[in-house]
Protein backbone atom coordinates (compact mmCIF):
# COMPACT_ATOMS: atom_id res chain seq x y z
CA UNK A 1 0.00 0.00 0.00
CA UNK A 2 1.13 3.49 -0.80
CA UNK A 3 0.87 6.42 1.58
CA UNK A 4 2.54 9.78 1.91
CA UNK A 5 5.69 9.49 3.99
CA UNK A 6 5.93 11.41 7.24
CA UNK A 7 5.51 15.13 6.89
CA UNK A 8 6.76 17.92 9.08
CA UNK A 9 4.39 20.17 11.02
CA UNK A 10 5.36 23.00 8.64
CA UNK A 11 4.42 20.92 5.60
CA UNK A 12 1.11 19.94 7.20
CA UNK A 13 0.39 23.59 8.01
CA UNK A 14 1.22 24.66 4.44
CA UNK A 15 -1.02 21.92 3.00
CA UNK A 16 -3.86 22.87 5.34
CA UNK A 17 -3.54 26.49 4.31
CA UNK A 18 -3.61 25.54 0.61
CA UNK A 19 -6.57 23.24 1.17
CA UNK A 20 -8.54 26.05 2.81
CA UNK A 21 -7.42 29.12 0.87
CA UNK A 22 -6.10 28.27 -2.59
CA UNK A 23 -8.01 29.84 -5.45
CA UNK A 24 -7.49 26.68 -7.49
CA UNK A 25 -9.97 23.91 -6.83
CA UNK A 26 -7.45 21.39 -8.17
CA UNK A 27 -4.77 22.45 -5.69
CA UNK A 28 -7.26 22.40 -2.79
CA UNK A 29 -8.29 18.86 -3.76
CA UNK A 30 -4.71 17.62 -4.12
CA UNK A 31 -3.63 19.17 -0.81
CA UNK A 32 -6.59 17.53 0.93
CA UNK A 33 -5.73 14.16 -0.63
CA UNK A 34 -2.10 14.41 0.57
CA UNK A 35 -3.26 15.26 4.10
CA UNK A 36 -5.64 12.29 4.12
CA UNK A 37 -2.96 9.99 2.73
CA UNK A 38 -0.70 11.01 5.60
CA UNK A 39 -3.53 9.86 7.90
CA UNK A 40 -3.33 6.42 6.23
CA UNK A 41 -6.29 6.69 3.88
CA UNK A 42 -5.79 4.17 1.07
CA UNK A 43 -5.55 5.19 -2.58
CA UNK A 44 -8.86 3.49 -3.37
CA UNK A 45 -10.54 5.43 -0.57
CA UNK A 46 -9.09 8.72 -1.80
CA UNK A 47 -10.12 7.96 -5.37
CA UNK A 48 -13.69 7.46 -4.13
CA UNK A 49 -13.68 10.60 -2.01
CA UNK A 50 -12.38 12.81 -4.82
CA UNK A 51 -14.14 10.96 -7.65
CA UNK A 52 -10.96 10.39 -9.64
CA UNK A 53 -9.11 7.33 -10.90
CA UNK A 54 -6.75 5.61 -8.45
CA UNK A 55 -3.85 6.29 -10.86
CA UNK A 56 -4.56 10.02 -10.51
CA UNK A 57 -4.27 9.80 -6.72
CA UNK A 58 -1.07 7.79 -7.08
CA UNK A 59 0.32 10.52 -9.36
CA UNK A 60 -0.56 13.19 -6.78
CA UNK A 61 1.30 11.25 -4.09
CA UNK A 62 4.33 10.70 -6.35
CA UNK A 63 4.44 14.38 -7.24
CA UNK A 64 4.21 15.33 -3.55
CA UNK A 65 7.03 12.95 -2.65
CA UNK A 66 9.25 14.17 -5.50
CA UNK A 67 8.47 17.89 -5.62
CA UNK A 68 6.74 18.87 -2.36
CA UNK A 69 4.32 21.78 -2.60
CA UNK A 70 5.37 22.51 -6.18
CA UNK A 71 4.11 19.05 -7.13
CA UNK A 72 0.54 20.15 -6.40
CA UNK A 73 0.55 22.56 -9.35
CA UNK A 74 -0.52 21.47 -12.81
CA UNK A 75 2.34 20.32 -15.00
CA UNK A 76 3.15 22.62 -17.92
CA UNK A 77 1.24 21.74 -21.06
CA UNK A 78 2.13 22.26 -24.67
CA UNK A 79 0.09 24.49 -26.91
CA UNK A 80 -1.63 27.79 -26.54
CA UNK A 81 -3.10 28.61 -23.11
CA UNK A 82 -6.87 28.77 -22.81
CA UNK A 83 -8.37 32.21 -23.22
CA UNK A 84 -11.03 32.49 -20.56
CA UNK A 85 -11.66 36.18 -21.25
CA UNK A 86 -12.93 35.45 -24.78
CA UNK A 87 -15.14 32.58 -23.62
CA UNK A 88 -16.49 34.68 -20.76
CA UNK A 89 -17.31 37.69 -22.94
CA UNK A 90 -19.06 35.45 -25.49
CA UNK A 91 -21.17 33.88 -22.74
CA UNK A 92 -22.02 37.30 -21.29
CA UNK A 93 -23.01 38.63 -24.73
CA UNK A 94 -25.22 35.62 -25.32
CA UNK A 95 -26.87 36.01 -21.92
CA UNK A 96 -27.50 39.72 -22.47
CA UNK A 97 -28.78 39.40 -26.07
CA UNK A 98 -32.58 39.25 -26.23
CA UNK A 99 -34.15 36.18 -27.72
CA UNK A 100 -34.08 36.79 -31.45
CA UNK A 101 -37.59 35.50 -31.95
CA UNK A 102 -38.78 37.66 -29.04
CA UNK A 103 -42.05 37.13 -27.26
CA UNK A 104 -44.03 37.84 -30.42
CA UNK A 105 -42.17 35.04 -32.22
CA UNK A 106 -42.91 32.66 -29.34
CA UNK A 107 -46.58 33.66 -29.32
CA UNK A 108 -46.82 33.13 -33.08
CA UNK A 109 -45.31 29.69 -32.66
CA UNK A 110 -48.13 28.66 -30.31
CA UNK A 111 -50.82 30.46 -32.35
CA UNK A 112 -51.62 33.41 -30.07
CA UNK A 113 -51.54 37.15 -30.69
CA UNK A 114 -49.37 39.57 -28.74
CA UNK A 115 -51.31 41.80 -26.32
CA UNK A 116 -50.05 45.38 -26.05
Amino acid sequence: MKFVSRMSPMEREALTSLMEKSESHKIRKRAHAIILSSKMYKIDQLAGIFDVDRDTVSDWINRWENHGLDGLNDAPRSGRPRSTRKAKSTAEETAQRPNEAGTSGALKAIGQKEVA
